[in-house]
């Protein structure tokens, strides 16, 4: 890997793990504990190295015609800008540097695809699900579901976004990512799980249900098996005959125990898409308090 003379002398026994070029001579260098900004010499400036250390306590990142990195650290902040185009490629070894200084990820851990949806930031290492959910691509208000505690996936599809619905200690987990980019986020998570578990299907993780809710957590409507639904419907509806006779259930009460049937499927989709709506309008509450409105 060519290293400029300058750079050399800024790594101090340090390893660039990688390089990305910005046009001309220009340059990005990250390794584990910094990154190092590269600017040749030109008609206007000198050459010259920047370098920002990965211990932050945030990271920015805002897009437009070029794109800025921002880092904040306890009592300073430093910021560089890159071509459009060369975005992703800075971000994920940068991001990496940075959740490994930080020990948020292990040191031989490897990033493997990082996601940004307007205000989501979804990272897949081979060892976890990284979410955060702010202005910022990272800080310390984030959340981690490690593969090792991860017992199921599945998705639900929503009105306005999917949900990515991981099952983690017995418990779900949902990230919500739009629709369009479900396939895309799903095959990731899916290949990376099923790596680190060494297995070729979701269902050899364990089916990942709980066998009963906690007490803490009152069961809703939605939580209700149909089967039981349709029994609970039963038992209100067939006559039950003494003396050892045959139970049986005229066409009326047959007509009846349809109709029924019917109202409560057609109750259950409405109560799922008030669950939805009221599910979305949280989380956008809760976007908007993290953003400070």
């Amino acid at each position: 890997m060519d290293v400029p003379s300058l750079v050399a002398e800024r790594l101090d026994g340090d390893t660039v793990r990688t390089r990305v070029d910005l046009g001309g001579d220009d340059a990005v260098f990250v390794t584990t504990d910094q990154t190092l900004v590269y600017r040749a010499e030109g008609l206007l400036s000198d050459e010259s190295v920047s370098a920002y250390p990965h211990d932050v306590e945030q990271l920015a990142l805002a897009t437009g015609r070029k794109s800025t990195f921002e880092l904040t650290y306890v009592d300073t902040a430093g910021k560089f800008a890159v071509p459009s185009d060369r975005t992703d490629t800075v971000l994920a070894p940068l991001l990496k540097g940075v959740l490994t200084t930080t020990d948020v990820v292990e040191t031989d851990e490897e990033v493997r695809t990082t996601y940004r949806f307007s205000e989501l930031t979804l990272v897949v290492t081979d060892a976890r699900l990284l979410k955060h959910v702010g202005n910022a691509v990272w800080d310390s208000d984030f959340e981690s579901y490690a593969f090792a505690n991860v017992t199921d996936l599945d998705t639900e599809a929503g009105s306005v976004a999917s949900q990515l619905v991981l099952t983690v200690d017995g418990r779900p987990q949902r990230v919500k990512i739009p629709s369009e980019e479900t396939d895309v986020v799903v095959h990731t998570v899916e290949s990376a799980l099923l790596a680190y578990h060494g297995v070729d299907t979701i269902a050899e993780l364990g089916t990942g249900e709980s066998e009963s809710a906690p007490a803490s957590e009152p069961e809703t409507f939605e939580d209700q098996d149909l089967e039981t639904l349709v029994a609970d419907a039963e038992e209100t509806t067939i006559d039950r005959v003494s003396d050892g006779e045959t139970e049986s259930l005229d066409v009326s009460k047959a007509n009846a125990l349809t109709e029924r049937l019917a109202g409560l499927e057609e109750t259950i989709e409405q109560q799922t898409e008030l669950l939805e709506q009221q599910q979305e309008t949280i989380e956008t509450l809760v976007e908007e308090l993290r953003r400070g409105r």
